[in-house]
This record gives structure tokens, sequence and C-alpha cells, in this order.
């Protein structure tokens, strides 16, 4: 079920902010455990000042009031404060040996999948802070400076599935998010989406004279057609998946599939399972195509939840029930980031 999530926020205290009310200097951070709805923004803000002039006080009361938090609220207000943190407060709290590890840790939070959360039944405020904070961390600086004015931003959050999933039909296991901070609104708009290719489209499961596959892998996917680039020079057209990344979009002339669909404005990093085992990781060997997808992976309409059926080659799918509200998040704007998140 497609659900919309809306908070309101004041106008930005500070160039880095993503809008929100703070308050003043001097104030203890604000208790995010006795909230069901945590300010993580205000955790964020807070920490940042604080750690410039009594960093021993920011470090505790940043304990006290994150401690009790779900684990994927708290590496939210991490993120968040880790944006805000000045050169000066980084220093201060380098200096102290829990101020140091904690920044090791942020540190070492970049190079690693964030877990992502269900945002279903997730309060406004803190599914808004959960995903900008992502952009912040993840997505490139026009994506973090364009969302910090209040830009339109599109998120995905992956969650790795296999292409022999459902026949190779692919599963609606991931999320497409709509962020919207224009004029101080902040909403959240949340559909069911594919970010992976269905193995359907794969060469390997085309049916061969013998009655099998050509890869006997393959044997219980309903084949539908060919598409795929040979990356390795095997013979196998080999699927794709759009890298993790930022792009730029902008809606396709003409649309795709009847209807309107979106398009990147740059050549697109794909991803190859080369092995041919459904998976797209380091077991795959020259798995990254720079060129091959050019910029072929859209955002679609895919076939309807109770079909099962996401339609999808490598492309970014919301299912037919649900892409008129998709669409309508989005009006009639021309360009957006969309910013892919891998997670766990």
């Amino acid at each position: 079920m497609t659900f919309v999530l809306f908070v309101t926020a004041s106008s930005p205290q500070n160039a880095s902010s993503v809008g929100s009310a703070f308050a003043p200097f001097g104030h203890r951070m604000p208790a995010a455990s006795s909230s069901l709805d945590p300010d993580l923004e205000g955790l964020a803000e807070q920490f940042a000042l604080k750690a410039e002039a009594a960093p021993d006080d920011a470090l505790r009361e940043w304990s006290e009031s994150t401690t009790s938090l779900r684990p994927e609220l708290q590496a939210a207000a991490a993120r968040i404060a880790n944006q805000r943190l000045t050169w000066r407060a980084r220093a201060l709290l380098s200096t102290r040996p829990n101020g140091a590890a904690l920044l090791m840790q942020w540190s070492a939070e970049v190079a690693q999948r964030p877990r992502l959360m269900r945002l279903q039944g997730t309060p406004p405020r803190s599914s808004y802070a959960y995903c900008a904070s992502l952009v912040l961390q993840r997505g490139s600086r026009a994506a973090a400076a364009g969302l910090r004015e209040g830009r339109l931003t599109i998120v995905g959050l992956r969650r790795d599935t296999s292409t022999l999933d459902n026949k190779g039909r692919g599963v609606y296991d991931d999320d497409i998010v709509v962020l919207n901070g224009a004029a101080g609104l902040h909403s959240v708009r949340v559909f069911p989406a594919c970010t992976e290719p269905g193995a359907q489209y794969s060469q390997r499961a085309k049916p061969v004279a013998s009655g099998g596959r050509v890869d006997p892998r393959y044997a219980g996917v309903t084949f539908k057609k060919i598409e795929g680039a040979d990356v390795n020079g095997d013979g196998i057209l080999d699927a794709g998946r759009l890298r993790a990344g930022t792009y730029l979009f902008a809606e396709k002339d003409g649309g795709y599939m009847d209807a309107r669909a979106f398009q990147s404005l740059s050549a697109q990093v794909a991803e190859r399972d080369t092995n041919g085992d459904g998976r797209f990781n380091a077991s795959d060997p020259n798995r990254i195509d720079l060129k091959g997808a050019g910029t072929s992976m859209y955002i679609h309409r895919g076939g309807i939840q109770a079909n099962r059926n996401t339609w999808s080659a490598g492309c970014q799918t919301v299912p037919d029930n649900r892409y008129g509200a998709f669409l309508a998040s989005l009006g009639r704007i021309k360009t957006f980031h969309y910013v892919l998140i891998d997670g766990d």
C-alpha cells in the first residue's frame, strides 16, 4: 500500500540544514527516547553546536539522547551530525578518547552498506530525516545541496534479491521515496519498487531445442525476451542493474510503456551478472559496465502488484496500481536527482 507522510518544519537556520526548528544553543539536546517521533535533526544540530564549546557535555548528552533509539535511527542521527560538524568541533572532539572513537566509527560507516529501515509505520519526521541522512552521506554534492535547498529528490532503497526469484519475474521489495522540501513543507511519499532485473529477460533462460535452457539453473524461469550486454566476451548477454550512486533524471520524450517515464541525462554505470548466479557482487568478473547501459535504465511503470511481474530488465519500476500516485508526487518537475542506495 502506498502511504503518504507529511512533516512541516521551519526555515533552515544555516546553510547545511535540511530544515528543522532547533532549540537555541545552550539547551540540552532533546530527549529523543521520550518521543515516538524523535527529532533527529534537532539532536544532530545541538550536538554539532555544543561540540564547539563544550565537547565533553556534547558527547555525554549525545550518548544519553541516542542510546534508546532503534539502530537505523541512531545511524541516521549520526549521519546528519557528521555532516554538520565544523573543523573546530572535529578537532575538539578528537582530543577526547570517546570523541575520537565516535568520529572514527562514523567515518568507517561510509564504506559499509547502511541498514535499511522499513518505512511503513515510521513517524513522518523520522522518515524524512532518515532518508535525508542517506542523501547527505551517499548522494553527490549536487544532490545533497539540492536537498538542503528544498528541491525534490528521489531515493531508491535497494535490498538485494536474486534475479531468479518469483520465476524470474522480479520482486517489489525495494522502496522509491520522494522527498519534497519545497516551501519548508517536508513531505515523504514511499512506493514499492523494483530496482533489479528479472531473469525472464536473461539469455540464460531461453529455451533450447533439447527442451532445457541455455543455462540449466534457469529452468524455473518464465522466459520473456533477451536484454543485456556481453561484457566478458563469453557469448552470453549479461543481465544488468543500475549501480548505486546519483543520477540526474528528466522526463523521457514520448514516455515508455504507454505512460510517462524518466531517463538519465548522462551515461549510467551498470553492474552485470557475468557468472549467471542471479546476484550482482564481487564474484562476477568484470561486472562493472561503464558504457554498455547508456541511458537505457529508466524509471517507469511496472506490472501491478497482484500480477507479481515487475517488468524490469534493469530499470527502476513502480507497480502500475501505484504509478499514478507516484507521478502525482512529482508534478511536472523537469529534472531531479535520483540517489540509489544498496542496503542490508
